[in-house]
């Protein structure tokens, strides 16, 4: 995909401003893929490779003050920022060494259009692996479910690892 493409996915005012800092900091490639379900969830994953992980750190494109088309606000995600904070392991590897292999919750960073939501509502999963920063996107009419968009996170961010 082209770093002309990808912005597409922002407010018009945020697009140039993005395109420009992806040109200058680093970025190598863009990978996207999307598809939409029977019951009209719409998912968009893209993997943005950098030249190193300081380059990924410098990414402005998938922070709670994204500016993402359509989407007035966004809010960290409830139910994932429950789970980091009490650091349950119902979404990761507990330590042990036969543990699943994946991200920890604090490699992975969920957000949620806030309400009131417009005609469908957004979803972004964030997750950092080395060169790469991946953006999750998912949104659906009326409510993006909230299980179905943690399993994709949780896949994207397997594969990653």
């Amino acid at each position: 995909m082209t770093v002309d493409a990808f912005p597409e996915e922002y407010r018009p005012a945020e697009r140039e401003k993005l395109k420009t800092q992806l040109v200058n900091e680093g970025l190598r490639q863009i990978a996207g893929r999307g598809w939409t379900t029977p019951d009209g969830t719409r998912t968009r994953i893209y993997l943005l490779r950098f030249h190193g992980p300081r380059f990924v750190d410098a990414f402005q494109g998938c922070t709670l003050s994204t500016g993402l088309t359509n989407v007035s606000a966004l809010e960290a995600d409830p139910v994932w920022s429950e789970v980091k904070r009490s650091r349950r392991n119902d979404l990761g590897r507990d330590g042990a060494a036969s543990g699943p292999s994946w991200h920890s919750a604090q490699d992975v960073t969920l957000y949620q259009e806030a309400k009131p939501a417009g005609d469908e509502q957004v979803r972004m999963g964030c997750v950092q692996s080395g060169d790469i920063q991946a953006l999750v996107l998912q949104t659906r009419k009326g409510e993006a479910p909230v299980v179905p968009f943690h399993q994709t996170v949780i896949l994207q961010s397997q594969l990653l690892g």
